[in-house]
């Protein structure tokens, strides 16, 4: 079937525009029943409610048919009045309120007034008069409209059936009831769903009760919940595949087996086989770690075929997208890996997070940054072939990118708006954050930080707990107060420490030399005064005795227990250090003399630390390709792999056509022998080492093929893709499918959106679309972008199709074009996580002239990108700072003796 016409997309983004509820920033047009007169002269909460009110119980009966376009709600909320009042303030956004009444504890029945304040659901409770402190019931009835954007109560549709799922983090639960959404407040909930008949409801706890209802349908009564926050309940209501999979055995302390289920879209329940059968051995692995036994009673797992926020740790209920909870056994190693460590990040915040909540949003670093660093640790104690062992050392340098900007923020972010809560979702929070939580375990000992974890948990169950709650356990369990003042100097401080290393050898032993300041990258106008406490471990030599010692000054000078001298010292040994290093020349010549001889983590952080000076500018960029040949070889997949996106940041700043010709040659050169070693079909590597080698297949092919455009790869790869008998090996098939897309051109993009159209299957319509983002043909890639208005692609994968824009770095400025000319349709169909997508692939304009445009067409509208003011500084900073990079000396190429 042909591509969709450019006229044919912009008429039917008009008439969804038409189509679409009214933007939240039109919200004040929508008639509020129910309104009355808000005090003007008192000041309105923003992301904090006052403390005189709060929270005891929910009752909450919901009324879903996904058939329909609004569902309807009863609920009941008791609530502890601590002060005399004739309102109150509590959340609800866009909820048509039919009745209002206030029932105090004598038993009086009072009609309430409900007005929507603020557009982001800041909301006036008023009595009749005022309420002396006692404990109340609020009582409200009201309707609502399925959510257009993948928050709140949102529908989607599929085959003709259509299904209803949640998303309520952080503070879409006030778009589905009106509530007090904040994580502070925990309380139990009584929850009742009425549904149609032939669908299913899901929700935290199991049913207790089932009633016939008028037309066929069923009333289904939930066992109560535990004290919840609002924004870890779920809801899944439709025509649903429920599948039982095997029990989770007692384990320890938890005497009780936990029943596993997974929820899919009716006829999809076949494929949660894999899913169920891995979950109970990384689950009582994750419980064994806690020692804490499970809280929920049950644990669902629900594929959602459009969601956008990849996994979600509701309690007991755990929401992710079909693109990964519907993997299958035979699927690739990369695929299988990432649900791992996806579903063990889930899994485990059901105790940090869920079980001890944080009291605030400016807290949900840590729970999200402690789930980023135990989910790869388990998957490694439970199945270490699955190759997760560096995962939070590997994701915390590629973080540095984030953080080296002047526009970046600190882990321990203050909320002052609401969208500074959704700007607290990024690498900041979970890999820098997970990084600092791994460079502590690091300092202390494992056992050690264990113990202070289970020490925070014990104290807060079914509570709340603050970072420095977290703070204490550690320094009740190390009683070491720099440590402490470690973690808070790199959560309280933007940006990477540069850190100054080198040695001397007095008489009075070896000495190490130490001075810090911030780092930043060529172009950047970040301040460099910055003083951090930080745990640094260093070797001498390559095989002596690791030491770990808290540089606490500016500069530093920390003696070793040793008298000889060594000819280098290893400095980040053990590799978990979140630091960049600035050494001599001479050292980093030294250290790439024994690179190649050193453990994995130690050749990932020095290889991007020396990629960071390289990008400050105070390094040569043959250095940096020579340390990257001399690891081209090296058995670990993710370090040989390692240089690729920088090697393809280097060809694309390249300042003129020869430049990248020879950069391009010199590659080719070094990384053909690799593939002839791996293959491009399974061999002997495979026999010794599947998974490493498989993964390494992957990142190499896609490098040489579509980074390095080898016509060699790229043919044999097609005649492979070709070849009904003789299919590649999966790992290869994306990039297979990209380069057919490349030379096919026509037939093969139309096929491609022809599966996109009719496929459900969630992965081969991200493969499809993965493929579809690297056509070079300008006329193609055109009509690929506006896709994005086709009412057959769903908003998750409009999502995935806008970030992917980039990987074909000559289409940026149509791009562009395309983005300044279409910004009318792309509001009405996409969100605010739309549209902040937008700037991702921007950094490819890389020049000032371009970077002004930015800042002058997003600035205006920074309020509707999700994160706000802050996705438009760091757009354009990026821009600037790719601008210095190519205006900088020209990549050179090593020497013979360089490259030895």
């Amino acid at each position: 079937m042909p591509t969709l016409p450019r006229l044919t997309a912009l008429f039917l983004a008009l008439v969804l525009a038409a189509l679409l509820p009214p933007r939240a920033d039109a919200w004040a047009a929508k008639p509020k029943p129910l309104k009355a007169q808000a005090d003007t002269e008192e000041v309105v909460p923003t992301v904090r409610l006052p403390d005189t009110v709060r929270p005891l119980r929910y009752r909450l009966n919901l009324t879903i048919d996904p058939d329909q376009t609004e569902y309807s709600g009863q609920v009941e909320i008791k609530v502890a009045l601590s002060k005399a009042a004739d309102h109150i303030w509590l959340n609800g956004r866009d909820l048509d309120m039919a009745s209002a009444e206030v029932v105090t504890a004598a038993g009086e029945h009072l009609p309430a007034t409900w007005d929507q304040v603020t557009p982001d659901g800041v909301a006036r409770m008023g009595f009749p008069r005022s309420l002396a402190p006692q404990t109340l019931t609020l009582r409200f009835t009201y309707t609502a409209p399925f959510d257009p954007s993948l928050d709140g109560l949102y529908r989607v549709s599929e085959k003709g059936l259509n299904y209803a799922f949640s998303q309520f983090e952080a503070i879409s639960a006030r778009q589905a009831w009106p509530c007090f959404d904040e994580p502070r407040f925990k309380t139990p909930y009584d929850i009742t769903l009425t549904v149609k008949a032939g669908d299913e409801a899901v929700t935290n706890t199991l049913p207790v009760r089932e009633e016939a209802v008028p037309g066929g349908g069923r009333r289904l009564t939930f066992a109560p919940t535990r004290p919840l926050p609002t924004y870890l309940l779920a809801f899944a209501v439709g025509p649903l595949d429920i599948v039982k999979g095997p029990t989770i055995p007692p384990s320890g302390a938890r005497r009780r087996p936990i029943p596993l289920r997974g929820v899919a879209l009716h006829g999809k329940g076949p494929r949660l086989a894999y899913a169920l059968s891995v979950t109970p051995g990384l689950f009582l692995t994750m419980e064994r770690y806690f020692g804490i036994p499970y809280a929920y009673g049950k644990l669902d797992l629900i594929a959602a075929p459009d969601f956008d926020a990849v996994g979600m740790e509701n309690a007991g209920t755990i929401i992710y997208s079909e693109q990964r909870l519907l993997v299958k056994a035979d699927d690739t190693v990369d695929a299988r890996r990432r649900f791992l460590v996806l579903h063990a990040h889930e899994i485990a915040h059901q105790w940090f997070g869920d079980l001890v909540t944080p009291a605030g949003w400016e807290d949900i670093w840590l729970n999200e940054a402690f789930a980023s660093w135990l989910a790869p640790k388990a998957v490694d104690a439970w199945q270490p072939r699955m190759l997760t062992a560096r995962v939070v050392e590997q994701e915390a340098l590629e973080a540095m990118d984030l953080d080296s900007l002047a526009s970046t923020r600190t882990i321990h972010q203050p909320i002052a708006t609401t969208s500074d809560i959704e700007t607290a979702f990024d690498n900041i929070t979970y890999r820098k954050g997970a990084g600092v939580l791994s460079m502590v375990e690091g300092y202390i000992g494992p056992d050690a930080f264990r113990k202070a974890v289970a020490t925070h948990l014990r104290r807060h169950i079914d509570g709340v707990a603050t970072a420095q709650d977290f703070f204490g356990a550690l320094a009740d369990t190390v009683h070491d107060p720099v440590l402490v003042d470690s973690l808070r100097s790199y959560i309280n401080l933007p940006g990477v420490p540069r850190l100054s290393l080198g040695w001397t050898c007095p008489r009075t032993g070896l000495q190490v030399l130490t001075a810090q300041r911030r780092y930043r990258p060529l172009g950047s106008e970040a301040a460099t005064a910055a003083h951090w406490t930080l745990p640094l471990c260093v070797r001498p030599g390559a095989a002596g005795t690791t030491t770990c010692m808290m540089v606490t000054a500016t500069r530093q000078a920390l003696p070793l227990n040793q008298s000889a001298c060594p000819a280098v010292l290893i400095p980040n040994a053990t590799g978990s250090g979140y630091f960049r290093l600035s050494l001599t020349t001479e050292h980093w010549r030294r250290l790439l003399a024994v690179l190649p001889r050193l453990p994995a983590a130690e050749q990932l952080a020095l290889l991007e630390s020396l990629w960071g000076e390289v990008a400050a500018g105070h390094q040569p960029q043959s250095l940096y390709l020579t340390a990257a040949v001399s690891l081209a070889t090296v058995p670990a997949w993710d370090v040989a792999s390692a240089p690729f996106p920088r090697l393809k940041q280097l060809l694309e700043q390249a300042p003129t056509d020869s430049d990248r010709a020879a950069l391009r040659l010199f590659l080719l050169q070094a990384w053909r022998p690799v593939l002839a070693r791996v293959g491009l079909t399974p061999g002997k590597l495979d026999r010794v080492a599947p998974e490493n080698t498989a993964l390494l297949r992957d990142r190499l092919v896609a490098f040489l093929a579509l980074e390095l455009r080898d016509e060699d790869v790229r043919m044999r790869l097609m005649a492979l893709m070709r070849t009904s008998d003789t299919q590649p090996p999966a790992e290869i098939r994306a990039t297979g499918m990209a380069v057919m897309a490349q030379e096919l051109g026509r037939p093969y993009i139309n096929g491609l959106v022809d599966q996109l159209r009719s496929s459900t299957d969630a992965e081969e319509r991200e493969m499809a679309l993965d493929a579809l983002n690297r056509v070079t043909d300008p006329t193609l890639a055109a009509e690929v972008r506006d896709m994005v208005f086709a009412p057959w692609l769903k908003l998750n994968e409009v999502n995935m199709l806008i970030r992917g824009q980039g990987r074909e770095s000559s289409h940026v400025p149509a791009y562009w074009a395309w983005v300044q000319a279409n910004m009318a349709h792309l509001r009405a169909r996409g969100s605010s996580a739309t549209l902040g997508a937008l700037t991702l692939p921007l950094e490819g304009l890389c020049s000032t002239t371009a970077a002004d445009q930015v800042e002058g067409f997003f600035r205006p509208m920074a309020a509707e990108l999700e994160g706000g003011g802050r996705t438009v500084d760091q757009a354009v900073e990026r821009i600037r700072l790719c601008a210095a990079q190519r205006s900088g000396p020209p990549p050179q190429t090593p020497t013979p003796e360089q490259k030895q």
